[in-house]
């Protein structure tokens, strides 16, 4: 949605909506080094994402080629042949089928099953759009386009270069100064999926494309979603962010806990409830807060063991070490798995639930040895074992999320 909005004001008046389409298409781009798991190991997929493909220098080289294919792209009219319009079609429609079963899978991980109140707006969205691609696409005879090769370079280079930034809000890292330092840039003031953020945004992207480019309304619309997403983005995340960190270093103190550093950051869906993790000489100490809970204090907080003197065994230059110790930046804890397998957790994404209970890491990986014999890594956060207490985490959330959480005086017990 940002790289449709930048395309807009690139180029909206020139070329419509055409203009959003390239926009979003660029502003797409860096996320398809994900893409890099085909091809390649764990350890090189992970490190691959949100590096050179989110840089400044790709923003700034790749325009320049994506702007002469678009141009041949146009030039050759490729666009208004029937071959190139049905495999364009189910493109589309293949990517909404996506996009619907992503949004009817949250009531699934929330232990509710399929709900009606998504599934049946999504399939009449999904009629709509169907019906929509076939009028105003297959059966239609699409109008010359006419831009000029740097208007290209201008809205590829807004659309990509964005892209970056905006991830660097959230945790993960961006490694934004690629090739030539691999630092991991990350604010953490926004989860990676926030409706408050996207939805008010996407809805005044809508208004703006049903509107005609020479008409001066479909820019402030588009200008409307902008200063919202920024405005949410740069204002209200960075307040939420500077309260939380005032209020996790008082309940540490509160609590005697002696620390060298700590890092917060929004849990997912929403920008109330917040996890923080610092970490001490032995233990890591993880905690919750959320702005409608009845108590202005992050409580309860765990008691994280570092066992990091279970990769001893590990040579110190090993591949796998170096990557979790990096992935990481050093916010990870380990625990045994299976024999000589070892599970090594990312505590930057925290627990599934206020405390830790069992083995609900958020982000755990498997640091095991592979039928060379050499150290190796395996993602472990999709395991079937904690999809119920997962479910149930989720539906916790979403409850603490609307009504806060409260401490009952008699027995310390959490009351929703």
């Amino acid at each position: 949605m940002l790289g449709a909005a930048c395309g807009e004001v690139v180029a909206g008046k020139k070329i419509g909506n055409r203009a959003m389409l390239w926009g979003a298409i660029g502003g797409t781009i860096p996320d398809l080094d994900v893409f890099a798991g085909l091809f390649t190991d764990q350890i090189t997929s992970t490190s691959f994402h949100r590096g050179f493909m989110h840089s400044f220098l790709f923003a700034a080289l790749a325009p320049w080629l994506l702007a002469k294919l678009t141009q041949w792209f146009y030039g050759n009219q490729v666009y208004r042949k029937q071959g190139y319009k049905a495999a364009a079609m189910i493109i589309w429609l293949v990517f909404y089928l996506g996009a619907a079963a992503g949004l009817n899978f949250i009531p699934v991980l929330m232990g509710e099953g399929l709900s009606w109140y998504a599934l049946g707006p999504t399939m009449l969205l999904g009629v709509l759009f169907a019906g929509k691609l076939w009028k105003d696409y297959w059966k239609r005879d699409l109008k010359m386009v006419e831009a000029s090769y740097l208007t290209w370079v201008s809205l590829f280079f807004w659309s990509i270069f964005t892209h970056p930034i905006l991830d660097c809000f959230t945790s993960w890292g961006t490694q934004i100064f690629q090739p030539f330092d691999d630092t991991r840039v990350q604010w953490c003031t926004v989860s990676v999926v926030d409706p408050v953020a996207t939805i008010p945004f996407l809805l005044m992207l809508i208004v703006a494309s049903l509107i005609h480019r020479s008409n001066s309304a479909r820019g402030w619309w588009n200008l409307a979603g902008l200063i919202w997403f920024c405005g949410y983005l740069m204002g209200y995340t960075l307040w939420h962010k500077s309260q939380i960190n005032a209020l996790f270093e008082d309940s540490l103190k509160a609590k005697n806990i002696q620390y060298s550093r700590y890092y917060t950051n929004p849990t997912i869906f929403n920008n109330i409830v917040w996890s923080g993790v610092a970490e001490g000489d032995t233990a890591f100490y993880f905690s919750q807060y959320g702005f409608r809970d009845c108590k202005a204090v992050f409580d309860p907080i765990s008691v994280i063991p570092k066992h990091h003197y279970l990769m001893k065994q590990i040579p110190e230059d090993a591949r796998a070490a170096h990557f979790l110790r990096w992935f990481s930046d050093g916010y990870y804890n380990v625990v045994p798995y299976h024999g000589d397998t070892l599970q090594v957790n990312d505590l930057r994404f925290g627990l599934m639930g206020d405390s830790l209970k069992g083995n609900n890491y958020v982000f755990p990986f498997l640091l095991f040895k592979n039928d060379k014999g050499e150290w190796d890594v395996l993602q472990n956060n999709r395991n079937r074992e904690n999809m119920e207490a997962n479910r149930q985490s989720l539906s916790a959330l979403f409850n603490r999320i609307f009504h806060g959480k409260c401490l009952d005086v008699n027995t310390n017990q959490p009351q929703h």
